[in-house]
């Protein structure tokens, strides 16, 4: 309120300095010149002054009269807070116009002069006759309204423009003007008009003594609903503290405790609009204004999405830069604003604040919600839609859904992932986060931390990392024996457990990505072909060949069904492609909702199912000989990281292969080798390729020129018509690896 008059050209209370006319001291002077710049310094910065310099009461919309009025200000106190004229004309009211139209009293129903007009049409022609009068000065007649808050008939809603009211009972009339037709040719034109002079404050009383006392006090020292009408009048705390009128005694205001500053961090206002807009308090007790602005934001106005924690999907949307329906609206922006929000605070600090923190609040947020069965109905809602069962989230086990990018999200899921406070580093799991960063993040995760408190799918990623409660009790974390371990030599199950768990490769080795690279350094036979090339695998399964064939001694092989081959397919193709959680035990089996055996990305199943091929069923146990095709794409798992994986996964009960309802139990007997695709020595390999393709230039035609004569040289070939029949020496080449790959004694089942 003070901040509107301190560019008021009239000053209302003389200079306390040298009233009395006497000489005024040296120390006086600097007071007084101290008291101008001070005076000038407010003109010159209160920007938010501009608003209101020199506009009279009935010129505020409806909101602003109540924010002010909230602040202690009636009518008559501020237009003569701003009376440069007196009390003069403060609307277009008196203003005649077309020969036959006058503007009413602002704020009445009824024509002292004429009478209101009933018709649209009659309407019409008065605005159109007011915009010759005074061009620009009023928005013209738009269609018909029915507004019961507004004068009824033909109007002009004060600041604004024509309107035609068909409402013909309304609640108020302030802030409309009447539009009256008078009989020009009875009153011989336009009347006269008359302005009506504010009477002078009773007893002689000052003005500056009739200051609201609200318009003087610190912003923490107002009540709350006085707080939100300071923020409604568009002033923040650090304005409203310093464009006070000094010639008015304000008080010296320190910023408000317990308020963040706007130099403090982006995370610290954040917190501070969570605690001051608490969802887990009541609707009630939110203040009117504050629920207005919420409802605005799409909170339901009965405050039941609210006390169900149900988030409006405008929490999504950009704060600017983008039109709605995918951005803000500016009347979602302006209640945005008035909560004190700003850009930086609407996206999650997104762009100001380090990603490990806020991965770090968001986990802490996801533990206070409680179990499945009483958590808010909104957010459990939000949940289900990035895949979330209660089983999941019993067990702390991601859905399959946070395996995909940010970018790989349908909008709703995106939505929903906002909604829960993720943004999209987080969500990826801040990959660009600084090691230390990340590192000291990992150890205040578990510092202090008992195995019981971990949730089942934490406890299962440290088994796999070869924990358990004895060593965990016992050492914390760190008690593993692998973190002796590079990250290179844990296996890609292990990777992916250490990754869930909150490391990454450079937290796993302390941060110290140079281990490894000189002395310590783990020497592996190179294979031939290189590591993306299709992979010969065996299984030899410890059960007897019966189990599988049916078959009893003494009945041929080759009549064994095809049943137990599709079986051992799709199992192995399900444990490397469906991404099932890598250490989990199951109790009736690893199955799926729909009842089938389980597969969390049945998507990337069906697509790379196909590089799983038998080759040969063989007796002795069971051995299986199989080949995984190298991968296609750069995205897909090259399949010597997927022989790595199943070799891992054959060694650990829990692991998918192992839990696989259809294979589990030939799994847990189970054990694999690599198998070159011939029994030659790489290097003697690349050298019979390289004879064979030499070799392979000769036929029937041409083998003399192989040939030397002691006597005559060099033979030479003779000419012949017909072309060689030579047998393709790639075919023979083949053909030999093949064979040489085969046990000495061996059987060709049908299959």
């Amino acid at each position: 309120g003070v901040t509107l008059l301190a560019t008021n050209a009239r000053r209302l209370q003389p200079s306390r300095a040298g009233a009395s006319g006497a000489a005024v001291a040296p120390e006086g002077q600097q007071a007084r010149r101290e008291g101008d710049f001070a005076r000038q310094l407010a003109e010159d910065t209160c920007v938010e002054n501009g608003r209101w310099k020199n506009l009279p009461w009935v010129y505020l919309t409806y909101a602003e009269r109540n924010a002010w009025g909230e602040l202690g200000w009636s009518e008559q106190w501020w237009d003569l807070a701003w009376g440069g004229d007196s009390g003069s004309a403060r609307t277009a009211s008196g203003r005649c116009f077309g020969g036959t139209f006058l503007v009413g009293e602002s704020g009445t129903d009824t024509c002292l002069v004429g009478e209101i007009m009933y018709s649209y049409d009659d309407c019409m022609v008065a605005s159109r006759n007011y915009s010759a009068s005074y061009p620009g000065d009023l928005f013209p007649l738009g269609k018909p309204v029915t507004d019961l808050q507004g004068t009824p008939g033909c109007n002009i809603q004060d600041r604004v423009g024509f309107q035609f009211n068909q409402a013909q009972i309304t609640g108020r009339n302030q802030g409309y003007s009447p539009i009256c037709k008078f009989n020009a040719t009875l009153l011989g034109g336009c009347p006269a008009t008359t302005t009506t002079t504010m009477a002078p404050l009773p007893g002689g009383i000052a003005f500056s003594n009739a200051i609201p006392k609200a318009v003087i006090t610190c912003y923490q020292g107002l009540t709350r609903d006085q707080q939100d009408s300071v923020r409604l009048l568009g002033y923040t705390i650090d304005s409203w503290h310093r464009c006070m009128d000094p010639d008015w005694n304000p008080p010296t205001c320190p910023w408000p405790p317990g308020i963040p500053k706007p130099t403090d961090s982006c995370l610290d206002r954040m917190d501070y609009l969570d605690s001051k807009y608490n969802i887990t308090e009541p609707w009630s007790d939110l203040s009117f204004r504050a629920k207005e602005a919420m409802v605005d934001l799409g909170w339901s106005a009965s405050g039941t999405t609210w006390n169900n924690r149900d988030y409006p999907e405008s929490y999504a949307k950009p704060f600017d830069g983008q039109p709605p329906p995918t951005g803000l609206s500016k009347n979602e922006r302006d209640a945005a604003t008035f909560l004190g929000y700003l850009a930086d605070e609407w996206h999650g600090c997104e762009a100001s604040s380090e990603c490990i923190d806020r991965l770090a609040r968001l986990e802490a947020k996801m533990k206070s919600w409680g179990s499945w069965r009483t958590m808010s109905s909104g957010i459990q809602l939000r949940l289900k839609d990035l895949g979330w069962t209660e089983q999941l989230w019993f067990d702390g086990e991601p859905p399959a859904l946070y395996r995909n990018t940010w970018d790989q999200l349908t909008f709703p899921q995106r939505v929903a992932a906002r909604l829960l406070g993720y943004t999209k580093d987080v969500w990826e799991g801040c990959e660009q986060s600084p090691c230390l960063v990340r590192y000291n993040y990992v150890l205040n995760k578990y510092a202090g931390l008992k195995w019981g408190g971990l949730t089942l799918a934490q406890q299962n990623g440290w088994t796999m990392l070869e924990h358990s409660q004895a060593l965990w009790d016992a050492g914390g974390m760190m008690a593993t024996r692998l973190f002796s371990m590079r990250w290179d030599e844990l296996s890609p199950a292990q990777q992916r457990q250490a990754a869930f768990l909150g490391h990454s490769k450079g937290t796993w080795q302390g941060c110290n990505f140079d281990w490894g690279t000189s002395l310590n350094i783990t020497i592996t036979a190179s294979d031939f072909g290189g590591p993306f090339r299709t992979v010969r695998v065996r299984m030899v399964i410890e059960a007897a060949f019966s189990s599988i064939s049916g078959n009893v001694y003494g009945v041929a092989v080759s009549t064994m069904p095809t049943s137990f081959i599709e079986l051992f397919e799709r199992s192995v193709g399900r444990s490397l492609f469906c991404g099932n959680p890598d250490f989990k035990n199951y109790t009736n089996g690893a199955f799926g909702p729909d009842g089938e055996p389980l597969c969390k990305l049945p998507e990337d199943y069906e697509r790379q199912r196909q590089r799983i091929r038998v080759v040969t069923v063989l007796e002795g146990s069971i051995i299986v000989d199989f080949i995984i095709v190298k991968n296609q794409t750069a995205e897909e798992p090259s399949s010597m990281y997927l022989y790595t994986g199943l070799k891992t996964q054959l060694e650990s009960f829990a692991s998918p292969l192992c839990q696989d309802v259809e294979f589990g139990r030939y799994a847990r007997i189970a054990a694999v080798e690599e198998v070159p695709l011939s029994d030659l020595d790489p290097e003697e390999r690349q050298r019979a390729m390289a004879f064979e393709q030499t070799r392979g230039k000769y036929g029937e035609l041409n083998a003399c020129e192989l040939s030397m004569d002691a006597r005559q040289g060099k033979v030479k070939c003779p000419v012949a018509s017909s072309r060689s029949s030579t047998f393709p020496a790639a075919f023979l080449l083949a053909l030999v690896v093949l064979l040489s790959a085969l046990p000495e004694s061996c059987h060709w089942p049908t299959v």
